[in-house]
């Protein structure tokens, strides 16, 4: 009698066990659409792009998402429908020869019908490296026995190769600031630098240059230093690397702690190493364990935080411009190249 209780108690719970299907939503992603705004839109929580970003790894990069990508909407959570390649009626034709399985495994996203451009403004005068300080020129003298130089005033300059320069060529005057460490290692990679104004070469006579300040934020001294004046870059091309490269932010034009959306940042990657402007940046920090971890040394997943797009690369440094961020950065959070896949 027992047995027989017990099994009817089981057919009566059976159909209670089988888990419902979760219905979801679809959506046809159309042209201008972000992570960011699809999270904003559809979740009320725009913050939660990180989240759909690292969920969905076919997608390399969060602002190359194409009109007519689907994805599907939960309750709570965000689904890209991977694109998947077009299939075409079987013809009658000669034998198709096998594909090897490396070559039909890697099944190219779709190239964008347009390019990505962010408007910007230059940011390189924020931050100097070590080698760059050694070949920067230095404003030695004036007309007279006046302190401080303004707009207008007529100084002279000791410049590397002078006789590469020409007249009406521009500089950049800046003042050293502090100097900067790396935040990992500790090694020094430059300074910060306080920019003060520009100056334009009048004249050159053997080895010193002639200059007439044009700009002057601040009061000038002898003493400060200059450099050329780097291209007005006022829109950039976003544009995936050909080379996997990771790094670290190591200083702010500001100077801050705490970094942010919109916020000009330098990291220890340059023009050497292979980076590009337009290059795009996932930025991450190492995530750590928590005290309940059942092992205490184990290896998690880095935490994505935002993305940043290079605006100007040194031989050993660049700027870079922060596009999105979902949590305050800080200097020695990792940098990483966005390559196409």
């Amino acid at each position: 009698m027992i047995r027989r209780m017990t099994l009817l108690l089981c057919l009566l719970l059976l159909p209670f066990s089988v888990p419902a299907q979760e219905s979801a939503r679809t959506y046809v992603i159309k042209k201008g659409d972000t992570l960011w705004g699809i999270s904003e839109r559809f979740l009320k929580d725009p913050y939660y792009w990180p989240n759909l970003w690292a969920n969905n790894p076919f997608v390399s990069n969060p602002h190359f998402i194409y009109p007519g990508q689907k994805i599907n909407i939960y309750d709570g959570r965000i689904e890209i429908v991977p694109v998947r390649p077009e299939t075409k009626a079987p013809v009658e034709a000669p034998p198709i020869t096998a594909i090897p399985p490396a070559e039909a495994a890697a099944v190219p996203l779709p190239e964008p019908q347009e390019s990505i451009t962010i408007k910007t403004r230059s940011g390189a005068e924020g931050f100097i490296s070590r080698e760059e300080l050694d070949s920067a020129g230095i404003l030695i003298d004036t007309v007279d026995n006046r302190i401080l130089m303004a707009t207008g005033d007529q100084v002279f300059l000791k410049i590397d190769d002078p006789a590469s320069l020409s007249p009406g060529e521009p500089f950049s005057l800046f003042r050293i600031g502090r100097e900067v460490e790396h935040p990992v290692t500790g090694e020094p990679l430059g300074y910060q630098v306080v920019s003060l104004g520009a100056l334009q070469v009048t004249d050159i006579d053997g080895a010193v240059a002639t200059a007439k300040i044009t700009v002057a934020h601040e009061e000038i001294q002898r003493g400060d230093r200059l450099r050329p004046v780097p291209p007005d870059r006022s829109e950039v091309v976003l544009k995936s690397s050909n080379r996997d490269l990771s790094g670290y932010l190591v200083a702010a034009k500001s100077d801050q702690v705490l970094l942010g959306q919109h916020d000009i940042v330098y990291v220890d990657l340059g023009s050497e190493d292979g980076l590009e402007s337009g290059n795009l940046l996932y930025i991450s920090r190492s995530r750590k364990a928590t005290e309940l971890a059942l092992e205490e040394d184990i290896q998690l997943p880095d935490v994505l935080l935002g993305s940043a797009v290079v605006l100007e690369t040194r031989p050993q440094t660049a700027t870079a411009l922060v596009l999105k961020s979902a949590d305050a950065l800080q200097l020695g959070d990792r940098v990483s190249t966005v390559t196409r896949q």
